[in-house]
């Protein structure tokens, strides 16, 4: 495999029927009502720049974390939302 294989909400969205009537926004990062694979999806590759540098299938979705000029409420998001995958909440 030469390029993994991870996507937000807005593709989700749009290559399935799963989000229709979600409550979640598949084109929000942040904020309550974003959606959970997105928020994820961008902490993901944030986490992991450094090892998918590497790879050059890779560099637009890596190049696309500069213009994230919300990515420290990103972070905080993300860990919100994996803690309340643990917790059960979510």
């Amino acid at each position: 495999m030469t390029k993994p294989y991870a996507s937000g909400g807005a593709y989700l969205n749009r290559m399935t029927q799963h989000c229709k009537g979600c409550f979640y926004d598949p084109k929000k990062r942040v904020g309550d009502d974003a959606c959970l694979f997105t928020t994820l999806y961008w902490d993901f590759l944030d986490r992991h720049k450094e090892t998918f540098a590497k790879n050059h299938r890779m560099a637009q979705q890596i190049n696309g974390l500069k213009r994230l000029s919300d990515l420290p409420e990103l972070k905080l998001r993300a860990q919100e939302v994996l803690s309340g995958l643990d917790q059960g909440t979510i």
